[in-house]
């Protein structure tokens, strides 16, 4: 096959992009290496946004770029982006070993093949789903759809866990996580399925209300004491409790990608004005899902209060958390799904002992660059194809 010489370009290529621009990026995260640590997550939140953000847009730019380029050479734009999103991942790799270097070099490895697969699994059937879609609106058009749809369920609810299992994701029940958790269900009347214990270097908690199980991660258990590991888990038992309603308007969110599929069709029939519309209904789809979680978040917060084993306990276990993974005390973003630390703190009766700290920027120069440079390939991209049509 021709140009195939594009495939390990593509791989070094978002690799180098990747670890060169998150280095620079760094830089005045280092230059506070002895500040405080609200100062610290400050600084490194939009870079760390950026690096996240680029696991999506590297690959996209390279795929169009190489489609542009070489149109007749290169090979199907769904390899080049497979293996540019590995690239990109592990050029992230030495960015995270220097922010958390108490995280082993073979576990951010296993760690970032696992996320991977976990992450980008089902964002390779989209673009399947995607490619396969016909230039039109017909009976093939909905089977496509459905099929992705009925996918995003299953993932949704069992599918990735099952994945995780088969890659060691998940490990034995910890007794004493498993005690604490039972015993803070029965205290507060919640009935609660599977308890999962997961590999994980960042201190992590979640809620699946939809089967009713709650999931921890290595590095929780680890640096939270019995008394705040129960404060928390309250917090997680108070999203079991959330109405239908509420847990069914939190789907919302995949209008901000499930019509995509029809980019298609959709480009066909209305060109530019279509890609719009898809934009639009992503963007508003966004800020309701952020509006009713945000909602669930600030009402589980006050059951966490509520439930906590003594006062202060839940703060202080935020305040861990928060500091352990340098997340911003104040975020970047005023309609964040959760609220800010600082109003967490002040909400549960603690007064905290550092000033407010300013919001950090939303995302790195990096991540703005290559969002800038994707958004002028679409462009251009859509102008050559709307050449054809």
């Amino acid at each position: 096959m021709p140009g195939l010489w594009l495939i390990p370009a593509g791989l070094l290529a978002a690799a180098t992009l990747s670890f060169v621009t998150n280095w620079l990026a760094l830089i005045p995260w280092r230059r506070a290496k002895h500040q405080h640590w609200t100062d610290r997550a400050r600084l490194y939140h939009p870079v760390r946004i950026a690096a996240v953000a680029n696991f999506w847009v590297l690959p996209a730019i390279l795929s169009m770029s190489a489609f542009l380029l070489w149109p007749n050479d290169s090979p199907h734009w769904a390899i080049i982006a497979f293996v540019t999103s590995i690239g990109a991942i592990v050029g992230t790799i030495p960015m995270d070993r220097e922010v958390f270097p108490r995280i082993p070099l073979k576990g951010l490895f296993r760690q970032a093949a696992v996320v991977w697969v976990i992450r980008f699994l089902m964002w390779f059937v989209f673009l399947a789903s995607a490619a396969l879609m016909p230039n039109e609106f017909h009976a093939l058009t909905l089977i496509i759809a459905a099929l992705f749809l009925a996918l995003c369920i299953f993932w949704t609810y069992d599918g990735w866990i099952r994945v995780g299992r088969k890659l060691g994701l998940f490990l034995p029940p910890h007794d004493r996580l498993q005690r604490i958790v039972r015993d803070t269900a029965v205290q507060m009347k919640v009935s609660i399925g599977e308890i999962y214990f997961m590999r994980g270097f960042l201190a992590q908690a979640f809620a699946m209300p939809e089967s009713r199980r709650l999931l921890f991660t290595e590095r929780f258990v680890e640096l939270l004491s019995d008394e705040e590991i129960a404060a928390v888990t309250a917090h997680e038992l108070a999203h079991l409790t959330e109405t239908r309603s509420a847990y069914l308007k939190r789907h919302v969110i995949w209008l901000a990608f499930l019509p995509w599929i029809f980019l298609k069709p959709i480009l066909n029939h209305f060109g530019l004005v279509g890609f719009v519309f898809l934009l639009l209904l992503s963007l508003l789809a966004s800020f309701a899902f952020r509006a009713v979680a945000r909602k669930m978040e600030t009402r589980a917060d006050s059951i966490a209060h509520a439930n906590e084993p003594e006062p202060g306990t839940y703060a202080r276990a935020l305040l861990r958390l928060y500091e352990d993974a340098l997340v911003p005390a104040v975020d970047a973003k005023s309609n964040a799904i959760h609220p800010h630390l600082y109003d967490r703190l002040l909400a549960a009766g603690v007064t905290p002992d550092f000033p407010r700290p300013a919001p950090p920027s939303p995302m790195g120069w990096n991540g703005v660059l290559f969002s800038c440079a994707l958004g002028l390939l679409v462009m251009l991209l859509i102008t050559r194809l709307a050449e054809n049509w």
